[in-house]
């Protein structure tokens, strides 16, 4: 017995079963086949946007999100640099490429899909521009389950950039945002920016008065997504990426040793420039203790040698 039905002229061949099935219920086969080649030639020709911000035949919207404004350290002095040593072509492939893979690497959507391609929006957004990167999460459900999701992203994505040698400050709030090729805007957009500008100070991710209302408020366990600094400010726990998989295969020591590399390296380079030195003390300090947090997989061997870092004054006849 033939277990497929043609349909006359076409090259479509279906399931004999699923084709009964569907007469039975009633279904036009023809009509479903018709519109669903329409929206699949017209997603081919027309790709939908897979940004969660966009809502077909409607303006514009504000919606809760979480949302993250972020800053590249020393931006200026790279490109400045990379002038000056006649390489700025290398410059930007290499920042197009670490930006690339960090946000490629948590797309949600399976782009070999075209169903997929259709209908299926990533989680977030994401813009770029200069020295700046935001970042919204539109809040579907609850805001304890897309700050978790938001948390275990940016990380990654902080992580990666920084192990190319590209620093990142930032805030994270929640509150209305909107995001898209055209427009930032929103409550949530101002409150992170004054976050960055204001609270940052050092190359990490803080949560503003918002986002820290919300991990206080419910019983989700943040502890290793987020740390306190010593001024009160608490951001988010990068390193933590290398313990992505430490049950099954234990820390990722190349990422972590290339983590100890670039931060000697920024040290030493910007020793004579104290306030960009200053910023990378910090990063030294923190990889520092998040060896000390973590005493079953790192000893000093993976520490930063703590005389790159040490600010001590001394006599001007030494």
């Amino acid at each position: 017995m033939n277990n497929n039905a043609e349909i006359e002229n076409t090259n479509i061949t279906l399931s004999a079963d699923l084709l009964a099935e569907a007469k039975e219920l009633g279904i036009n086969i023809s009509q479903v086949c018709d519109q669903y080649l329409r929206e699949l030639v017209r997603g081919e020709r027309e790709p939908a946007s897979l940004n969660p911000y966009h809502v077909d035949d409607q303006d514009p919207t504000l919606r809760q999100s979480v949302y993250v404004y972020m800053d590249m350290l020393a931006y200026k002095e790279i490109v400045h640099q990379s002038k000056k040593a006649e390489d700025q072509q290398a410059m930007l492939r290499k920042l197009h490429h670490a930006f690339k893979y960090a946000r490629d690497v948590y797309l949600e959507s399976d782009k070999d899909d075209p169903l997929s391609r259709l209908y299926q929006k990533q989680d977030y957004a994401l813009k770029a521009f200069t020295d700046n990167i935001v970042m919204g999460w539109p809040i579907c459900k609850n805001p304890q389950q897309e700050f978790y999701s938001a948390f275990r992203c940016l990380k990654h994505f902080q992580f990666q950039l920084v192990i190319e040698g590209f620093f990142i400050r930032g805030a994270i709030s929640l509150g209305d945002a909107y995001i898209d090729e055209v427009a930032v805007f929103g409550g949530a957009v101002l409150e992170a920016y004054e976050g960055e500008v204001s609270l940052a100070r050092d190359p990490r991710i803080i949560l503003t008065q918002s986002a820290v209302s919300v991990v206080q408020e419910h019983n989700v366990d943040f502890s290793r997504d987020i740390l306190r600094d010593s001024d009160g400010q608490l951001f988010l726990n990068y390193l933590d990426s290398v313990l992505i998989a430490e049950d099954e295969y234990g820390p990722i020591y190349e990422d972590f040793l290339k983590h100890k590399t670039i931060v000697e390296e920024k040290l030493n380079e910007y020793k004579e420039n104290p306030p960009f030195w200053s910023k990378y003390a910090w990063v030294a300090g923190y990889h520092n203790y998040f060896c000390d947090q973590h005493t079953d997989y790192f000893t000093d061997e993976h520490k930063i040698n703590v005389e790159l870092f040490r600010a001590i004054p001394t006599r001007i006849d030494d």
